[in-house]
């Protein structure tokens, strides 16, 4: 417990041996605080980054998060959408809609198995055409559920404080 309290302290993460050359970036104040701005754009950063790359998804969102001025920690939460357990859905998804889009035929696939090279090409260019479809239709989607939801909340605390107040 202790390593991740340790953690949730930006202090501590920003004092990071690993992080230390690149302290002076994350040091903005409204990387970390949560605002009607930086919520929105910090899980647009993070659900882009978790369907653009297969790994280093936290590295991308954090760095995609710096001149976007994103909520850096929201950044890499929405970046855990895409995890082990999503993972083959997500890229048999991302090769059907790829297909689609390329009208690529999967029975072309299987003429080519005889080079896996080939079969390789044959299969990853559909998949990424899949998986940045997802990021991008996914950072939009994202970006327009946050903002409703923080307008939402506003209203919601607004209409309180008015039923509140003395007449």
């Amino acid at each position: 417990m202790q390593f991740f309290e340790r953690l949730a302290r930006r202090d501590a993460l920003l004092e990071s041996r690993w992080l230390r050359p690149f302290a002076h970036l994350f040091s903005h104040p409204s990387l970390w605080h949560l605002n009607r701005r930086s919520v929105p754009r910090g899980i647009a950063v993070g659900l882009f980054a978790a369907f653009a790359l297969p790994i280093g998804q936290f590295a991308l969102a954090a760095l995609l998060a710096l001149p976007l001025r994103a909520n850096v920690p929201l950044a890499a939460v929405a970046t855990l959408v895409s995890n082990p357990l999503t993972f083959p859905a997500i890229y048999v998804a991302a090769f059907k809609v790829g297909s689609l889009v390329l009208r690529h035929s999967p029975d072309d696939a299987g003429e080519i198995a005889g080079s896996f090279g080939a079969f390789l090409l044959e299969v990853s260019a559909p998949t990424a055409v899949g998986l940045l479809l997802f990021a991008i239709s996914s950072a939009a989607a994202g970006f327009v559920t946050a903002k409703w939801w923080w307008r939402l909340r506003v209203l919601r605390r607004h209409r309180s404080r008015c039923r509140r107040a003395p007449a």
